[in-house]
């Protein structure tokens, strides 16, 4: 009788759907579970707006601590695009550039720039998750392969973002990387040197700890909104794949 109760009792907390704060405790301490709400209930807007407050938050911090000639030059020496519309300018000419006061535009619409890049970006990425669902045997609604990349990528995300901040603080701004996430040493990258061998430091700089948190997330919750049809090992075998395929392509550019 008292097996029958606990079942019950476990049955319900399952079914009984969760807030948005015990969500975002939840993704932390348990995954499955949150993964599971999710399915229920696909909600994606309040990750949306929190990893886009990071951002900008991040992106605040960086710029106050940069200043504006600095970053852009930074810009384009990591740039190889940049670095080819600039090989021929004259060093008069490069500082001409980078000394072009900013406008009003670029200052107010840099926050709309980021909502608006941040929202396509997940939206393009949910999109190749519900292609790769769907060559697995797993067809999920677009809406739900949505909040379950939001919910895979925004929590690690948090976390760097909070790291990042706290690290731009601290750091001597003229050894500060453009990219916030580099500020954070969470990746083999910092064994090698990016400008001696490219390719090898954009290698390493992939095995990173939040990168395989983020792939661990999204095969539980893919797994978790499939009605049974992945397992998390398959659906991580998946996007394993993927990624392998995003590391080759990365370090074939650098």
């Amino acid at each position: 009788m008292s097996d029958e109760k606990t079942a019950e009792s476990i049955g319900a907390s399952e079914s009984a759907d969760m807030s948005f704060l015990e969500r975002l405790s939840g993704i932390y301490m348990e995954p499955a579970r949150t993964f599971r709400s999710i399915d229920r209930r696909p909600a994606w807007l309040g990750m949306f707006l929190i990893v886009c407050a990071m951002a900008l938050a991040v992106t605040y911090v960086l710029t106050s601590r940069i200043d504006r000639e600095t970053m852009i030059r930074k810009q384009m020496q990591s740039s190889s695009i940049a670095r080819i519309f600039t090989q021929n300018m004259t060093e008069e000419q490069l500082q001409a550039a980078v000394s072009r006061p900013e406008t009003a535009f670029e200052r107010y619409g840099r926050p709309v720039f980021i909502v608006i890049g941040a929202f396509v970006t997940y939206a393009i990425l949910a999109g190749i998750f519900l292609l790769l669902a769907v060559i697995l045997g797993a067809p999920i609604p677009f809406k739900k392969s949505l909040a379950v990349t939001l919910w895979s990528f925004g929590p690690p995300g948090i976390i760097v973002s909070i790291l990042s901040v706290i690290f731009m603080l601290v750091k001597d701004p003229q050894t500060l990387d453009i990219n916030p996430a580099n500020n954070v040493v969470s990746n083999l990258g910092m064994l090698v040197s990016a400008s001696e061998h490219p390719k090898l430091a954009s290698l390493l700089s992939s095995v990173d700890l939040f990168s395989i948190w983020t792939i661990c997330l999204l095969a539980i919750g893919f797994a978790a909104c499939s009605k049974g049809k992945l397992t998390t090992r398959k659906a991580a075998t998946g996007i394993v794949v993927l990624w392998l395929l995003y590391v080759a392509g990365k370090t074939l550019l650098a």
